[in-house]
């Protein structure tokens, strides 16, 4: 590159920051109220995640999606050591929004469905709705991750993974902030764990009719 080329270069990244500059007071920093998120309201997109082989330590937490700043709808499907009794995945399953200022956090545990016909006696197969507006959780999700609130250390094993779904865009986060704060070290241990396939109606979910 010649002596020119790099002034020119370095004018053009001076006026950009200039005018980011102008456009926000002078003040250029990291925020998601600052991005302009997609156009139109669909981003048909999936994230695998591999899981196995993978240790999260107590207190640990693992980011499996970011949307940010777009809230969106979609599915959620992990495989991932449970309790065999109860079904009760080891890790947490947290959504929301997860923003650089504490007081624009807000996340919560997401409500489970777990799949027994596509399950082990230790290895629980999971879907969710993201939002879910009649089982609770958070109704405004740009991030999904793991967290290990268990106080003990959670390893996976083989076929484990998590899968995300995303087939909306339902707004923006810079234009509809939570009002509220709720951070992962708010929460405990433990999913909310709906089963259609046992003999026990009332965990169903709601918006679930049971077939006599």
């Amino acid at each position: 590159m010649t002596d020119n080329a790099k002034h020119l270069r370095l004018l053009l990244i001076a006026a950009g920051l200039a005018a980011i500059g102008a456009v926000y007071g002078g003040t250029v920093f990291a925020s998601h109220s600052f991005e302009a998120g997609v156009s139109g309201n669909t981003i048909p997109d999936n994230t695998h995640i591999r899981l196995d082989g993978l240790t999260l330590p107590a207190g640990g937490v693992l980011p499996l999606y970011d949307a940010s700043p777009n809230f969106v709808s979609g599915h959620f499907l992990m495989r991932a050591p449970c309790d065999p009794d109860t079904h009760v995945p080891y890790v947490t399953v947290i959504a929301g929004h997860v923003d650089e200022s504490a007081h624009g956090t807000y996340v919560d545990k997401m409500p489970l469905y777990y799949i027994s016909h596509a399950s082990t006696a230790d290895s629980c197969v999971y879907h969710a709705h993201m939002p879910d507006p009649l089982n609770g959780g958070a109704p405004k999700i740009t991030d999904v991750a793991l967290v290990n609130l268990s106080g003990e250390s959670v390893s996976f094993g083989p076929g484990d993974a998590a899968d995300i779904n995303v087939q909306r865009v339902l707004g923006s986060m810079s234009s509809a902030p939570y009002d509220e704060m709720k951070l992962p070290a708010d929460l405990e241990h433990g999913n909310p764990v709906f089963d259609l396939n046992d003999e026990n109606p009332d965990n169903d979910g709601l918006g679930f009719v049971h077939e006599e």
